[in-house]
């Protein structure tokens, strides 16, 4: 491989593609668009023998690489005479020799993965698990973690492909898409179809590129079968849930802490299950069904598949559900917390749990991350609803809103309602 490459982006893994196409003999330019690499990435780069800067140069490239939410605008004067997405060039660089699934979309994605995961090994498999909660290998003998602070962007997987690990099956949270190196392609939901590239595109543009591109089989919701049947390739097979293929039935009213029996019913046969009251089971619905549509896809024991979920507690810091003296504390501690999730977790505490007295406690900025809390949004959508009886914000001193009481921290409103969801954003680059 030879020329001239262009990497636009140093924030969500350009530097690993970076010094890839550099050690395949490219003369490669990296641009730090969003000037928020360290020193030390740039270094690395300059070290390697890759140029580094903070815009793109008037100059003609062989090719163009840039993240499905990069604008053009970063582009500037430079001209591409061939261009990739990130995800497609992970997909021609990277190659694995287990197979793999990649799961995206708005809702779920990470659970998604930890409840496949789960289901993986109890039909004997050995999984490598990568997300947005770290990289491991999970097994019958428990989780060996290979890295507790990773990237869901799609130059992760190339990453990964570069170790020689023993496992059966990889799963991998990514973002926006996919790159076309899974053997299942998972979309656990499109969601609101919000805003990327600076407004100029659609996370749709980012996802129909994983059905567009997938090689055997694709999953996704069966109400969006309109949206993605379109794009799906000749010869490559689909499994939709929540309907379809496989569809996952809740009771209508549940007790918070108690165990939820649910009906899993695929084409060949019905299942029941009892999932534990640790955590919010409808707040996961689009997750278990993504993952017991994988399972699927995968032509699993759908006996075992289904039964393993009886054992599965929820993911740490998602919807997870403590029962305190005579009150109830819900835990959502994860990048994806936003006002779109709180509601969500609200209306599950609402319609499926009679919950009538809320609390709700934000720590919006535990950590650096890409989209930060928009706390005028969701206090919008705390104040009309009449079942939140109490708005708190952590660790913001000076922050003036009649909205919000200020706390030092979530034990200040201990026992003060019925349920307390405690929400701290985290994140990753």
């Amino acid at each position: 491989m030879n020329g001239n490459v262009l990497v636009l982006d140093l924030t969500h893994g350009g530097e690993i593609l970076a010094k890839e196409y550099a050690q395949r003999g490219c003369e490669v330019t990296a641009v730090d668009v969003y000037h928020t690499a360290s020193e030390e990435v740039k270094n690395s780069l300059t070290s390697c023998g890759i140029e580094v800067l903070d815009a793109a140069p008037a100059r003609t490239f062989d090719l163009g690489i840039l993240p499905i939410h990069c604008p053009d605008s970063y582009i500037g004067k430079a001209k591409l005479v061939k261009r990739l997405t990130s995800h497609e060039a992970v997909g021609q660089l990277a190659s694995f020799n287990f197979p793999t699934v990649e799961i995206t979309g708005v809702w779920g994605k990470t659970s998604a993965c930890h409840i496949l995961a789960h289901i993986l090994v109890a039909c004997g498999k050995k999984v490598l698990l990568h997300t947005s909660r770290g990289r491991g290998i999970v097994s019958t003998e428990g989780t060996v973690i290979l890295k507790d602070k990773v990237s869901i962007a799609p130059p992760a997987i190339l990453d990964i492909s570069k170790f020689e690990l023993d496992v059966d099956i990889g799963i991998f949270e990514v973002s926006l898409g996919g790159t076309g190196l899974a053997n299942i392609a998972a979309i656990t939901s499109l969601g609101n179809n919000y805003a990327i590239a600076a407004g100029t595109k659609k996370a749709f543009d980012g996802k129909v590129q994983m059905i567009a591109s997938a090689r055997d089989t694709v999953v996704y919701p069966h109400e969006e079968t309109n949206l993605w049947a379109p794009h799906v390739s000749q010869g490559v097979k689909t499994v939709t849930f929540g309907g379809g293929d496989v569809q996952l039935i809740l009771p209508d009213k549940l007790v918070l802490g108690k165990q939820v029996r649910a009906q899993v019913i695929t084409p060949e046969k019905s299942y029941e299950v009892k999932l534990q009251g640790s955590y919010l089971v409808p707040s996961y619905l689009i997750a278990l069904s993504t993952a017991l549509g994988c399972a699927y896809a995968l032509k699993l024991d759908m006996d075992k598949a289904v039964s393993s979920l009886a054992s599965f507690n929820g993911v740490p810091g998602r919807g997870e559900v403590l029962k305190e003296k005579g009150w109830y504390r819900i835990i959502e501690r994860n990048p994806g917390v936003s006002a779109g999730s709180i509601a969500w977790n609200l209306k599950t505490l609402e319609d499926y749990y009679a919950q009538t007295d809320i609390g709700v406690a934000l720590d919006p900025v535990n950590a650096k991350v890409c989209e930060k809390l928009d706390l005028k949004e969701v206090n919008a959508l705390l104040s009309a609803d009449n079942c939140v009886t109490g708005q708190y914000l952590m660790n913001m001193p000076g922050f003036d809103n009649p909205g919000f009481r200020r706390i030092d921290g979530f034990t200040d409103v201990r026992g003060k309602h019925a349920t307390l969801m405690c929400c701290t954003k985290e994140g990753y680059l």
